[in-house]
């Protein structure tokens, strides 16, 4: 079992389909879950959701993980496929007590994995470990009863949700001529975004909208500048006001401005908070240790309390609970919105908001172009995040070292060190600047990322760090 535990990871159950992640594997897993359900709500039978991507590896593991689920006493919907944030809304518009989402959300192809959680519960870090402890020791559950097994229709119950959500913008954008570049890079948006677009009244250009396991067009992520590079030459040469982008799964918004430019999530975070900010004096935003100092600054001057957290989708849904917070986000564009919705990632949701905050600012003359949207954020010079290939088990022993020699320098006053922030990896704050350097907890990678307030203090501040790390290696 020890060659299983690396797929066992913090936010998910991630690996190699046909290797490690097999459907033995997943049928285990599910029936271990169904058995952790059943403590936690003390029904004999819940009721259980499954979803999937568009992956071809995803039918044969969705299989098995229903079959595992009804073996252990469990009742089964079907979802089919689905983007990750319809298996989470089944908890609120269906009985459904818990969720399996098979995705391997923006990994290549022949990646694969399990979501898992229940309404109340996010399952992350020691509930997954739990879950891979239970399979080594062999400890499942034993039942007489055959769960149901179902299908529902979850798309159809979320448009009807989203056309009652946003029934105020259709009517607002009632004669404004706007235009949309929706990429759904081949996923599970496809059949969904363009559809509400095209029924709020926009105008939709489609780009990669049809569901295609192999990702023919880009790698199904839209926070990378270059898979975005088809939208933005469509979004310039139809002069569209805006360009939407979603991963596999869905549950991550990517956006391009009436310029091209990318728009970050940082800042897409900001624009989402501008928008609420009249009737949200004084409440907490949940963002990530990865986004910029900017961000921080906005929000308060926008008059509500930002929290800086880990990153990790499970992480700032938990932390959002705790704030009580009103939305988060992060710098790699999951967004979660508790003013309005239901507080989970939702690329598609979040895109309709972004949407909204246009128009919100097209009619009250706050905005003419959507590129005026970040207008007020202030600016820095930075970095998006590095990625570097590190191996697993390394990367958190480096950490650590190198929290403890920072930590050395503040205590000194020296390298012109001025404040830490270990709550996930280090975030060393400079006169002029800070680093961060993390662990991912998803893939075996170091991730960096730079700010300062000009180009000079930037390398400056990429050389300290740089030549550190590599006193470590």
């Amino acid at each position: 079992m020890l060659q299983i535990k690396e797929i066992f990871r913090s936010y998910d159950i991630r690996g190699v389909y046909g290797d490690k992640l097999t459907e033995g594997l997943a049928e285990a897993a599910a029936k271990v879950f169904a058995e952790h359900v059943r403590q936690e709500t003390g029904k004999k039978h819940p009721l259980i959701s499954v979803g999937r991507d568009v992956r071809f590896s995803s039918k044969p593991l969705a299989d098995a993980v229903a079959k595992g689920l009804s073996d252990a006493g469990a009742d089964v919907q079907i979802l089919g496929v689905c983007p990750s944030p319809l298996t989470y809304f089944s908890m609120y518009c269906t009985p459904a007590d818990g969720y399996v989402m098979v995705t391997g959300s923006h990994n290549p192809p022949q990646f694969n994995g399990l979501k898992v959680g229940t309404k109340h519960t996010v399952y992350h870090t020691d509930k997954i470990m739990r879950i891979y402890d239970d399979i080594a020791a062999e400890r499942f559950p034993v039942s007489e009863y055959k769960g149901k097994i179902f299908e529902f229709d979850i798309v159809t119950a979320y448009l009807e949700e989203m056309k009652s959500l946003f029934a105020g913008l259709k009517t607002d954008m009632a004669g404004m001529d706007i235009k949309i570049v929706v990429d759904s890079g081949s996923g599970t948006a496809s059949n969904i975004a363009p559809e509400l677009f095209g029924w709020l009244g926009a105008k939709v250009f489609p780009l990669y909208c049809t569901e295609d396991g192999n990702f023919p067009g880009h790698h199904p992520d839209p926070t990378v500048e270059k898979n975005m590079a088809e939208a933005r030459e469509l979004l310039l040469k139809e002069k569209a006001d805006l360009c939407v982008g979603f991963d596999g799964d869905a549950d991550r918004l990517g956006a391009l401005d009436s310029t091209g430019r990318m728009i970050w999530g940082d800042e897409l975070l900001c624009i989402f908070a501008d928008d609420i900010a009249k009737d949200n004096q004084g409440n907490r935003i949940v963002a990530d240790v990865k986004a910029g100092q900017g961000l921080y600054e906005f929000i308060a001057a926008k008059g509500m309390h930002p929290v800086m957290y880990k990153s990790g989708h499970s992480m700032i849904k938990e932390k959002m609970k705790e704030e009580d917070a009103v939305i988060g986000g992060e710098m790699s564009s999951h967004f979660f919105f508790a003013d309005s919705y239901y507080g989970y990632d939702d690329g598609i949701y979040a895109s309709l908001r972004l949407l909204q905050a246009y128009v919100n600012g097209k009619r009250s003359g706050k905005f003419s172009v959507s590129a005026d949207m970040t207008a007020e954020i202030p600016k820095y010079v930075n970095t998006p995040e590095i990625r570097e290939p590190y191996p697993d088990d390394k990367k958190f022993g480096l950490i650590t070292e190198l929290s403890k020699l920072f930590g050395q320098y503040l205590a000194e006053g020296s390298h012109g060190v001025r404040g830490i922030n270990d709550i996930d990896g280090i975030r060393v704050q400079f006169e002029h600047g800070w680093a961060l350097v993390r662990a991912s907890n998803t893939e075996p990678l170091l991730v960096t990322r730079f700010e300062a307030e000009n180009g000079a203090e930037l390398d400056k501040i990429k050389e300290i760090i740089h030549r550190e790390l590599e006193k470590l290696k």
